[in-house]
Protein backbone atom coordinates (compact mmCIF):
# COMPACT_ATOMS: atom_id res chain seq x y z
CA UNK A 1 0.00 0.00 0.00
CA UNK A 2 1.22 3.43 -0.74
CA UNK A 3 1.69 5.96 2.03
CA UNK A 4 -1.79 7.18 3.10
CA UNK A 5 -0.34 10.49 4.28
CA UNK A 6 1.09 11.14 0.82
CA UNK A 7 -2.16 10.15 -0.90
CA UNK A 8 -4.15 12.59 1.22
CA UNK A 9 -1.41 15.22 1.24
CA UNK A 10 -1.18 15.58 5.00
CA UNK A 11 1.66 15.34 7.48
CA UNK A 12 1.91 12.35 9.84
CA UNK A 13 1.40 14.77 12.72
CA UNK A 14 -1.98 15.98 11.40
CA UNK A 15 -5.08 15.70 13.54
CA UNK A 16 -8.40 14.05 12.79
CA UNK A 17 -10.01 17.23 11.46
CA UNK A 18 -7.12 18.00 9.09
CA UNK A 19 -7.13 14.45 7.74
CA UNK A 20 -10.90 14.52 7.25
CA UNK A 21 -10.71 17.88 5.46
CA UNK A 22 -7.97 16.56 3.16
CA UNK A 23 -10.05 13.44 2.47
CA UNK A 24 -13.15 15.45 1.58
CA UNK A 25 -11.10 17.75 -0.67
CA UNK A 26 -9.57 14.73 -2.44
CA UNK A 27 -13.02 13.17 -2.94
CA UNK A 28 -14.38 16.44 -4.37
CA UNK A 29 -11.39 16.58 -6.72
CA UNK A 30 -11.73 12.94 -7.80
CA UNK A 31 -15.26 11.55 -7.30
CA UNK A 32 -15.89 7.83 -7.84
CA UNK A 33 -17.72 8.51 -11.09
CA UNK A 34 -14.61 10.06 -12.61
CA UNK A 35 -11.86 7.64 -11.56
CA UNK A 36 -13.02 4.67 -9.48
CA UNK A 37 -9.50 3.27 -8.91
CA UNK A 38 -8.09 6.55 -7.58
CA UNK A 39 -11.19 7.06 -5.42
CA UNK A 40 -10.69 3.62 -3.85
CA UNK A 41 -7.05 4.49 -3.07
CA UNK A 42 -8.17 7.73 -1.41
CA UNK A 43 -10.87 5.94 0.57
CA UNK A 44 -8.48 3.18 1.72
CA UNK A 45 -5.88 5.78 2.74
CA UNK A 46 -8.44 7.70 4.77
CA UNK A 47 -9.79 4.58 6.45
CA UNK A 48 -6.29 3.52 7.50
CA UNK A 49 -5.47 6.82 9.29
CA UNK A 50 -8.81 8.47 10.10
CA UNK A 51 -8.48 8.26 13.90
CA UNK A 52 -5.55 8.43 16.30
CA UNK A 53 -5.99 4.74 17.12
CA UNK A 54 -5.82 3.80 13.44
CA UNK A 55 -2.78 6.05 12.91
CA UNK A 56 -1.01 4.27 15.77
CA UNK A 57 -1.98 0.88 14.36
CA UNK A 58 -0.69 1.94 10.96
CA UNK A 59 2.59 3.18 12.44
CA UNK A 60 3.12 0.04 14.51
CA UNK A 61 1.83 -2.78 12.34
CA UNK A 62 1.95 -1.76 8.70
CA UNK A 63 4.68 -3.91 7.24
CA UNK A 64 3.72 -3.74 3.59
CA UNK A 65 6.68 -3.16 1.31
CA UNK A 66 6.75 0.19 -0.48
CA UNK A 67 5.64 0.35 -4.08
CA UNK A 68 8.19 1.47 -6.66
CA UNK A 69 6.08 4.61 -7.01
CA UNK A 70 6.64 5.38 -3.31
CA UNK A 71 10.37 4.79 -3.58
CA UNK A 72 10.70 7.08 -6.59
CA UNK A 73 8.69 9.81 -4.83
CA UNK A 74 10.84 9.60 -1.71
CA UNK A 75 14.07 9.53 -3.70
CA UNK A 76 12.93 12.51 -5.76
CA UNK A 77 12.33 14.46 -2.56
CA UNK A 78 15.71 13.46 -1.15
CA UNK A 79 17.62 14.27 -4.33
CA UNK A 80 15.89 17.63 -4.69
CA UNK A 81 18.25 19.10 -2.13
CA UNK A 82 21.52 20.53 -3.50
CA UNK A 83 23.65 17.99 -1.67
CA UNK A 84 23.78 14.25 -2.15
CA UNK A 85 21.60 12.21 0.29
CA UNK A 86 23.44 10.31 2.97
CA UNK A 87 23.59 6.54 3.16
CA UNK A 88 21.36 6.74 6.23
CA UNK A 89 18.70 8.61 4.22
CA UNK A 90 18.73 6.00 1.47
CA UNK A 91 18.45 3.17 4.00
CA UNK A 92 15.57 4.99 5.72
CA UNK A 93 13.75 5.33 2.41
CA UNK A 94 14.29 1.65 1.61
CA UNK A 95 13.12 0.69 5.09
CA UNK A 96 16.36 -0.88 6.26
CA UNK A 97 17.63 -0.53 9.79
Amino acid sequence: MTDPYAILGVAPTSGDSEIRAAYLAAVRECPPERDRERFEKIRAAYESIETMKKRLEYAMFDATPPDPEDLFRLLRISFASPRRPSEETIFRILGKK
